[in-house]
């Protein structure tokens, strides 16, 4: 047998035993799902929206103090955790609440629209349905920051303030590579890791679990397990130029914002400049860090003194 038969038949054997494996990986994933469905158990309250229920976690008893609104960018598949080494260092002073939408951390996966409208009337109604009032000080990481300028512009009287978390803004979606190639892209390699139970490979899909207990970092776990890329995610995206469109003809703010910039890095070289646009149109305070999108894993400790002082 020749040496170049030789490496074909190796390769032909690695590929027999790495689609085997992957196949494998493939089954056991949808057993697991459906073993682990019971040690899923909310920390916060379920509120029924009528077809679905959508989890509400809130900590901190200082109902004098602003309630501090959480609202998770896309894709975060556990923002009742992922959040949380930012607002455990707030709870003390500040009532703080997470909403976690259709798709996202305990909440029912269903089938529904994602326009901006329905999105922020499911978090009020949640908010309304978990005995949580406002006004509330709204605190967008990425995505949702379409929801918090829309949120301001069409019930003022609720929100009293925003302090955006890297949080996109209109403009960002001005860039079509960003907005339709590379969402739809990794909505779709995502998509097909999940179906395969790729992300039961450990170093995968890495979650920040710097600030969870044992117990909270087995349920993210799970919960990335189950709601990684689900059609709530990708119906959101699929929404998301039209939703920045509507956000966009809304107009200024007039409510007072607080920003918190990433390096861009992780996003595009627009990134920063539509941070700064946007800031100086409404008025808002811009703090930028040389970190990356999710800037509450790495400066929270820095953004509790901010966020308290514009809070004061």
């Amino acid at each position: 047998m020749s040496k170049k038969k030789k490496v074909l038949k190796l390769l032909r054997i690695a590929m027999t035993i790495l689609a085997s494996s992957i196949l494998v990986l493939a089954v056991y994933n949808q057993i697991a799902l459906r073993t682990e469905a019971d040690d899923i158990v909310p920390n916060g309250k379920m509120v029924n929206l009528g077809n679905y229920s959508v989890h509400v976690y809130s900590e901190g008893g200082n109902e004098s103090a602003p309630t501090l609104v959480f609202l998770s960018g896309s894709a975060t598949v556990a923002p009742v955790y992922d959040f949380k080494a930012l607002y455990s260092l707030l709870s003390d002073e500040y009532r703080i609440a997470v909403v976690e939408k259709a798709g996202y951390g305990y909440s029912d996966i269903i089938d529904i629209d994602r326009d901006v409208a329905t999105m922020v009337n499911e978090l009020r109604n949640a908010l309304f349905g978990a005995a949580i009032e406002g006004p509330y000080v709204l605190l967008p990481h990425s995505m949702s920051g379409l929801e918090a300028i829309y949120w301001a512009q069409n019930y003022p009287e609720e929100v009293s303030g925003i302090i955006g978390i890297d949080m996109s803004v209109p403009d960002a979606y001005d860039n079509s590579n960003f907005a339709m190639g590379k969402t739809k892209l990794m909505m779709t390699l995502g998509k097909l890791s999940v179906g395969l139970g790729l992300l039961r490979i450990p170093g995968i899909y890495p979650l920040d679990e710097a600030a969870l207990s044992h117990e909270e970092a087995n349920q993210q776990r799970l919960l990335m397990f189950r709601n990684a890329v689900n059609s709530d995610y990708i119906a959101e995206g699929n929404a998301v130029c039209e939703n920045a469109r509507t956000v966009k003809a809304g107009g200024a703010l007039s409510c007072p914002i607080l920003m918190f910039c990433s390096d861009g890095t992780e996003i595009g070289d627009f990134w920063i400049q539509t941070q700064k646009d946007f800031a100086d149109k409404n008025h808002a305070e811009l703090i930028c860090f040389d970190c990356g999108h999710y800037i509450h894993y790495y400066k929270s400790g820095e953004m509790v003194s901010y966020i308290k002082a514009f809070l004061d």
